[in-house]
């Protein structure tokens, strides 16, 4: 488990350069479950400043881990490392379920979400004492912070008037579970050589810069709180990214890329295929310098692949978490903590958002999901609660969201998605009961442009988050690669083109989809993973822009690497 949403917290951690082992079969005997125990079973007696009130709620999450990176550019290595840490969040509520000291923002030192309230260690021994003491200077300080933000939350509520009366905090059951921890990672040296393969077949004529990235982090956490709750749960994550930028000779700048995410290393393709598909990159790249900058466009569009479930990522699944935004101290709605919008889809349970084939799930009890593992899938959400498999949408009509411990209107209970700080999907699934196999599904699109009769349309295949590539200005998703395509079926690539914003009545508007769908694996706030399972997808009617991006003139003196 990882980061959660906490009214008032505090977090401790600390790196070494020595691997962390795995815990022993008696977890939740070891001198880690002890000292949080003695400590809570303390505080929550003893607690308390004179004329103030004392925490309703305690919880202790104590997570260690191993984590290795290495990073190389253009076929050097520039950064290795390995670190050990262990980390200690508090989180202390006062008041009750119904009205407490969480989701506040404050004047003063930001969020009352999240407080962070300084570093400190935890010892890495299993030092009982040290542990302890930690945990007794962390909870005073954020008992401390958790009174004073409820002091002033109450005092902006009583001068309000005609305030929803949602609870603060759900009440959930007890979970008492103890899952298989991580297992140790085997020597992982022979990845410092790796990316340094993967960045230098990443280069080529024309490319300005390459890089490759892997990092592997395996761990455990210990959950405890004041509720009962007691877990021990295993963390792993491993990521791989290969990119390549160059600029063309009208300075636009040209960026292609490709991120892996896993459980481990090991799950990752075999290295014939990674150098295969870094290649690719480079081969893109030096396809796009050639290619005519494309048209704008508005009007029918066929996204394939990984690009769709990227699509689906980026505009789908943010309408499916119940989110609900923090209240401010100067009034009105605050942001912080990663839930500063309410989710616009809480008011339409009930009604059609999908064209009538289509259905949404989320189910993270899927471990694999075409002969590969599925990252997305966990058992525990970072606030100790079941995952649940979730119907969102069914036969294109809305029927429920994803929710944490945070309630919603209608949507009292958590299902066991709350996770890093926030809700979150987990193996997020969409499918149509009329699906067309993919090389039919391109020939309805050719026919619907003559239809239509459009002169061109678009077939995309590759898309990036704009934070992802560091692409500023407004618009939605960045295209990668896309080709313009003619009625006859003839297909040119283009550059410089992204979405303009896709609305979320688009959706009801998808017109087909394929019967095969990809598996898409992406990192939550780089914290953990998800998964996406999502058809090609035909749009009815989709906006594309040039890009906005700000160009650099291109250097005076050419590449030295014979650009």
């Amino acid at each position: 488990m990882r980061a959660r949403p906490i009214a008032t917290a505090a977090l401790a951690t600390v790196l070494t350069l020595v691997l962390s082992p795995a815990p022993g079969p008696q977890a939740q005997d070891s001198p880690i479950f002890r000292a949080m125990q003695d400590e809570m079973k303390r505080s929550m007696a003893e607690l308390r400043l004179p004329g103030e009130p004392p925490p309703y709620y305690i919880a202790y999450e104590i997570s260690e881990t191993t984590t290795m990176r290495a990073v190389a550019r253009l076929g050097g290595l520039v950064d290795e490392s390995n670190t050990r840490g262990r980390s200690l969040r508090v989180e202390v509520r006062v008041g009750d379920y119904a009205f407490d000291s969480s989701r506040f923002i404050t004047q003063d030192r930001g969020a009352g979400l999240v407080a962070v309230l300084g570093d400190s260690t935890t010892a890495l021994d299993d030092n009982y004492d040290v542990m302890r003491r930690q945990i007794w200077l962390t909870t005073d300080a954020a008992y401390k912070r958790a009174v004073s933000v409820f002091a002033k939350k109450k005092a902006t509520f009583q001068n309000r008037a005609g305030i929803d009366a949602l609870p603060d905090f759900s009440r959930e059951k007890p979970v008492d579970m103890v899952l298989s921890v991580a297992p140790p990672a085997s020597d992982r040296r022979e990845w410092a050589d790796r990316v340094r393969q993967l960045s230098a077949a990443g280069a080529g004529p024309g490319v300005d810069a390459t890089e490759a990235w892997v990092s592997e982090t395996r761990g455990t956490s210990y959950f405890l709180n004041t509720e009962g709750f007691k877990t021990v749960a295993p963390y792993e994550l491993a990521y791989l990214r290969v990119s390549a930028e160059t600029q063309g000779a009208d300075g636009m700048p040209v960026r292609d890329l490709f991120s892996l995410v896993e459980n481990r290393l090991e799950d990752l393709p075999a290295m014939p295929q990674l150098l295969s598909r870094a290649r690719g990159v480079a081969t893109r790249i030096q396809s796009q310098l050639t290619a005519p900058i494309g048209e704008e466009f508005t009007g029918p569009v066929l996204i394939e692949g990984e690009a769709s479930a990227e699509i689906v990522r980026q505009t789908l699944v943010p309408l499916m978490l119940a989110r609900r935004p923090n209240d401010a101290e100067a009034g009105g709605r605050g942001g912080g903590g990663g839930q500063a919008q309410a989710t616009p889809f809480l008011t339409r349970i009930g009604l059609r958002v999908l064209s009538d084939a289509f259905s949404v799930s989320d189910t993270p009890s899927l471990k694999e999901f075409d002969g590969r593992p599925v990252p997305g899938a966990y058992v525990l959400d970072d606030e100790a609660v079941r995952a649940q498999d979730v119907t969102l949408v069914d036969k294109g009509r809305l029927v429920t969201l994803l929710t944490s411990r945070t309630p919603q209107r209608n949507l009292p209970q958590s299902n066991g998605h709350g996770r890093t700080g926030t809700v979150q999907p987990g193996v997020f699934q969409l499918s149509s009961a009329q699906a067309v196999p993919a090389a039919t599904l391109k020939g309805k699109y050719l026919e619907l442009l003559k239809v239509q009769d459009k002169p061109f349309g678009y077939i995309v295949r590759s898309v990036a988050n704009p934070a992802d590539i560091g692409t500023a200005g407004p618009g939605g998703p960045v295209i990668l690669q896309a080709f313009k395509v003619t009625p006859d079926g003839k297909e040119e690539l283009v550059r410089g083109l992204r979405f303009g914003g896709i609305a979320s009545t688009s959706f009801r508007d998808i017109l087909e989809a394929s019967q095969e769908r990809t598996l898409y694996n992406y990192r939550l706030n780089g914290a953990t993973a998800a998964s996406v399972i999502a058809p090609s997808l035909l749009f009815e009617e989709l906006e594309i822009q040039r890009t906005r991006d700000i160009l650099q003139k291109p250097p005076v003196v050419p590449s030295p690497l014979g650009k």
